[in-house]
């Protein structure tokens, strides 16, 4: 059971590091989300997980053999919703350039310089700069 799981893991972490690196804000939040499903998965593995197992509700406080650790499931599941709500806030602020700028690509947004920005000059705008 851990080599099938232990694979997929891979597989994810792989599809999810590939992913982050195209220039691309769409791919780079599905890259997010493998990721975020590999460390579940990893979790999932790590926390002593068996299909053997029963489930933590005990009749006879004395006999816990074969019952599986609550706690790991309990992580991964606030982790899941967690990674739910910053995928959500990524894909919306990937709508958001995209509705503003038209496109997706990192690379072809405009840079603006720190004096241009609402806030007024940078600090240190009045030492000199030293050209290369």
């Amino acid at each position: 059971m851990e080599l099938p799981l232990a694979i997929a893991i891979a597989l994810l972490f792989a599809g999810g590091a590939y992913s982050i690196l195209r220039p691309n804000f769409f791919r780079i939040v599905v890259g997010f989300g493998l990721l975020s499903n590999a460390v579940n998965l990893l979790m999932i593995l790590c926390g002593g997980f068996r299909s053997q197992a029963a489930a933590p509700f005990v009749a006879d406080p004395h006999r816990v053999d074969g019952l599986m650790d609550p706690i790991p499931p309990d992580i991964i599941l606030t982790a899941i919703v967690i990674s739910f709500a910053v995928g959500a806030l990524f894909l919306t602020l990937c709508y958001v350039v995209y509705r503003e700028y038209g496109t997706d690509d990192p690379e072809a947004l405009p840079v603006r310089e720190p004096e241009d920005w609402a806030g007024g000059p940078a600090r240190g705008a009045g030492l000199p700069r030293y050209e290369e």
